[in-house]
């Protein structure tokens, strides 16, 4: 049996500055069934020099938002499974390995992302939380604009991204959190205890950290598509809340994990866990 195919996607526009280390990010992966294509707005830098220079794939697309040129490559370069990762974001060693042996190990796994972290101008990394339960379901995630889902770190099937009609273009920030709801309605999202990626976080300019609040304002509009009461959302935040503190009392969570309830009523999926050997098993 052939290894499972990855496409990754890479929308670029005069980000030559970190467009290398990207690169190369995902050439140092090692992968053999990967194809990582960028997708150039027509760029007026050295990105296009540096593609050459590296013999990665690109197009160049004129007039396509970042969302717009994402679906475009999905839609052109098919595979059994997708993620996107930004210019000035980085993957980690082993990423795409342990993705990959997550995908086919675990059929009934659908979408998956690693324990987020950051990374500064020059790569430098950072964890963001690293426990060692999952965090999102499709209930406590959508109940607090606060909470996010680490693009950089999160891989799918293609199945479940054409399920899900693919990126929308209803929105102008939020757009990733846009699908990560569309997938919350038919699968639930597994983590594995590994940093896959980092958010690169390198000046104010960056649209994603200067439009912080617009992306909230998105999220909000989102999250009302649940249609939750008053009384829903506040049991669910208490849940929430009582979830938290459970699964961080080392006497009480494993008794409390054994009965199932988070996955049960809370919409967790089982925690994934790597064993003595190093393979990833279920508890």
């Amino acid at each position: 049996m052939s290894k499972l195919s990855i496409t990754i996607i890479t929308p670029n526009l005069n980000g030559g500055q970190f467009l290398e280390d990207c690169i190369l990010s995902i050439k140092n992966q090692g992968y053999a069934n990967l194809k990582h294509v960028v997708i150039d707005g027509g760029s007026t830098d050295n990105s296009i020099q540096i593609l050459k220079d590296n013999n990665t794939s690109y197009e160049i697309v004129k007039g396509l938002n970042n969302y717009e040129a994402i679906h475009y490559g999905f839609q052109k370069y098919p595979s059994d499974i997708q993620a996107w990762l930004n210019v000035d974001d980085l993957y980690r060693e082993g990423a795409i390995e342990t993705v990959m042996n997550t995908f086919k190990k675990f059929p009934e796994i659908s979408w998956l992302m690693g324990t987020p972290s950051t990374s500064n101008e020059r790569g430098v990394i950072r964890i963001w939380d690293a426990h060692i339960f999952p965090s999102f379901s499709k209930y406590t995630w959508t109940i607090s604009p606060n909470l996010f889902i680490q693009q950089e770190s999160t891989f799918w099937r293609q199945k479940l991204y054409e399920k899900a009609g693919g990126l929308s273009t209803n929105y102008r920030y939020a757009n990733d959190y846009d699908l990560w709801f569309r997938f919350f309605k038919s699968e639930r999202l597994y983590s594995v205890p590994q940093v896959l990626a980092s958010f690169r976080v390198h000046s104010f300019n960056q649209l994603s950290v200067a439009n912080k609040e617009k992306y909230k304002e998105e999220v909000l509009k989102i999250q009302a598509q649940l249609k939750l009461g008053f009384i829903q959302r506040t049991i669910l935040k208490a849940f929430m809340v009582l979830d938290h503190v459970f699964i961080r009392i080392p006497k009480i969570r494993n008794v409390y994990n054994s009965t199932k309830f988070r996955q049960q009523f809370l919409g967790f999926p089982d925690r994934l866990r790597f064993n003595d050997s190093g393979q990833l098993v279920k508890s």
